[in-house]
């Protein structure tokens, strides 16, 4: 199992935990609120991330520190469950976590959360056409996430759960070099052609 292997099946495992506790107790809504908070903490504060998934700062540290932060200032499940992920060592994880929680808040509002990366913005008009292509296309409404990557240099690449479509350049690239240096071996042909 790859290291993105592990990161998916633990997002799985941890937000469907939080996700089925919530929906019991009648709290999805400020959950998925609260999820989003962290969500905008850890992208405000890179510290508290390296900190929280550290081998150099002890367990206790890590929970005291937790206590700090969010006991009182958020609802009892949502603070419960970081104390968990943290006594857990998957505190690493906490974006994908949140990353997926959202997406089971969606699906269970009848929306798929599909990520479309580009390599460069898209106008409003040239989003929605994206929007209603990849909706029509899946059959289901369509949450759109857009990400902007120059390094995929063209072309786009489409996430739907576990699936990928890289239609990239930059992929497409690849492709095509594999195939000449295939090529290459097959036909004996021992030339400078390498590809990193």
């Amino acid at each position: 199992m790859t290291g993105t292997d592990i990161g998916l099946h633990v997002a799985d495992v941890y937000a469907g935990v939080i996700y089925d506790l919530a929906e019991q107790a009648a709290m999805t809504e400020e959950a998925k609120s609260e999820m989003e908070l962290l969500a905008d903490l850890i992208a405000q504060e890179k510290d508290f991330l390296y900190i929280m998934s550290s081998p150099q700062f002890s367990g206790d540290y890590k929970q005291s520190l937790l206590q700090k932060m969010f006991e009182g200032k958020i609802n009892e499940l949502t603070f419960n469950f970081l104390l968990t992920v943290g006594r857990h060592n998957r505190m690493v994880f906490l974006p994908q976590i949140i990353a997926r929680f959202g997406e089971l808040w969606y699906a269970h509002h009848g929306l798929s959360v599909v990520e479309l990366t580009v390599h460069e913005n898209l106008a409003e008009n040239e989003l929605n056409d994206a929007s209603a292509a990849i909706a029509s296309a899946m059959g289901k409404k369509v949450l759109l996430k857009l990400n902007v990557k120059p390094a995929i240099m063209g072309g786009v690449v489409i996430r739907f759960g576990d699936s990928v479509i890289d239609n990239s350049i930059k992929a497409r690239l690849h492709r095509a070099v594999r195939t000449v240096i295939d090529g290459c071996k097959k036909t004996g042909i021992k030339d400078e052609v390498q590809y990193q």
